[in-house]
């Protein structure tokens, strides 16, 4: 349930006066608040009862919440009177824009992602709001937890994402059909350049060769199981719970010739079948997904599919190690609304203890973050420019929704709120063929 976010907002902080350790002890406080209420009124004592509220409600409204000076209608058209009272020549709290900005609320007098980048903190603050609060209590409550990770859990929130429709995610992802960071030689490449330079990467760090089998957990749309067939001359299997994924994979598999190559298995990474083992393994960006709880469950099962001298390559999306508020708004936002069972998010540390424990040797990590930034801005850039068509489909809140989630994680990804690895390693074991390392092969992948 809400510990698992708990446990993210521990493992990003550095010292106990990091956001995320006082965000965390809001929630025990508030609850502490319900309850000395309820004891007191039973006692019919209502002074006492009421007395720490009253005290709260001053210090959250009029010193934490003290309003600060700015222009918000510059940028900002509020399409409420009421709005506009609120936040007449004062900053708007960031969670409190996004929700109005979703439902059509509020506009920006201008590009989302131009305001955004160059002109956010002239109108906006990183302050928790009760909307905020209360969200995150709820994760605490079973039925309105997105934390839980059963099998049929992981379904439905993969359905929910996944399933929408291939031509909503081909709007922003374009002919790649990739939901994960490129990989840029130049800035003047393209979107569909990007990934095949990353596609490559990954198959140039696992050393995949000819004839070798290659396991990719969390497929998406197959493309590098494609990749790795047709270019690497790999039996490619891939995995994904989506059945629309799972539908395009097999439609592309025809259409390049690829059915006796690439195989599509429609499951959860649990049901795997562990009667085979393969020469290389990747999951690009799915790991996150499996929650914290399940994490070493879930490398476990790699390690058992994987050959005693394969390697494993897993791309993670990660966040900042000591987060500012700032970052914690964009997180609580992606855990919100994009990503909701995605709590194996966290700062780099965690990842590698959690290979070395699931017992993996790490032989490298690259951060690829800057990468994910431009990745973005080409998906931006193309979600905007599919307005006409997206918006009648889809309406105008998934498509508001959409455009700050891609413009803010544009942001974040550029300047390290949130970031993403490349983190590749293999069985740590006494007789492991390590000097494939110091033999000259593309030990990191082909760089210019």
């Amino acid at each position: 349930m809400g510990i698992e976010k708990v446990q993210v907002g521990l493992s990003m902080s550095t010292r106990w006066t990091d956001p995320p350790m006082m965000l965390i002890a809001m929630i025990p406080y508030v609850i502490g608040l319900l309850l000395w209420a309820l004891y007191f009124l039973y006692s019919f004592n209502l002074l006492i009862a009421f007395a720490p509220h009253v005290v709260t409600y001053v210090l959250w409204n009029y010193v934490y919440h003290k309003p600060e000076p700015a222009n918000p209608e510059k940028y900002v058209i509020f399409k409420t009177i009421e709005l506009k009272k609120m936040y007449k020549n004062q900053k708007i709290p960031m969670v409190e824009f996004y929700e109005h900005f979703i439902e059509g609320e509020i506009e920006l007098r201008g590009d989302c992602l131009e305001i955004l980048k160059n002109h956010r903190n002239e109108f906006l603050n990183y302050r928790t709001t009760v909307r905020q609060l209360r969200w995150l209590i709820e994760q605490f409550v079973p039925s309105k937890s997105s934390s839980f990770k059963g099998k049929a859990e992981t379904k439905k929130e993969i359905a929910d994402h996944y399933d929408r429709g291939n031509d909503f995610f081909a709007a922003f992802l374009g002919k790649s059909m990739v939901y994960t960071s490129g990989f840029f030689n130049s800035l003047s490449e393209t979107l569909e350049q990007a990934q095949f330079n990353k596609m490559s990467l990954i198959c140039d760090k696992i050393q995949l060769k000819k004839g070798e089998t290659l396991l990719d957990i969390g497929c998406g749309w197959g493309t590098l199981t494609r990749h790795a067939a047709s270019q690497y001359g790999a039996k490619a299997t891939g995995v994904t719970l989506s059945v629309e994924g799972a539908a395009w994979c097999n439609q592309e598999n025809e259409k390049e010739k690829l059915t006796k190559e690439v195989d599509i298995l429609c499951m959860d990474y649990r049901e795997i079948p562990t009667s085979k083992k393969f020469n290389k393994i990747a999951s690009i960006e799915m790991a996150e997904h499996v929650g914290l709880q399940n994490f070493q469950l879930y490398l476990n099962g790699v390690k058992d599919l994987l050959d005693d001298d394969g390697i494993f390559l897993m791309q993670v999306a990660g966040l900042r190690q000591g987060a500012s508020w700032q970052d914690i708004a964009w997180g609580l936002f992606m855990s919100k609304y994009i990503f909701p069972g995605a709590d194996a998010s966290t700062p780099l540390h965690w990842y590698i203890n959690q290979c070395e424990i699931a017992g993996f040797e790490v032989h490298s990590v690259e951060t690829i973050g800057r990468h994910y930034s431009h990745t973005i801005h080409k998906w931006y850039d193309n979600w905007m420019s599919n307005r006409d068509t997206m918006e009648p489909k889809y309406s105008s809140r998934l498509f508001n929704l959409w455009e700050i989630f891609l413009a803010w994680s544009v942001i974040a990804a550029g300047q390290g709120s949130a970031t993403c690895y490349q983190i590749t390693m293999h069985k740590n074991t006494y007789d492991y063929p390590r000097d494939r390392w110091c033999n000259g092969e593309k030990a990191l992948g082909e760089r210019k």
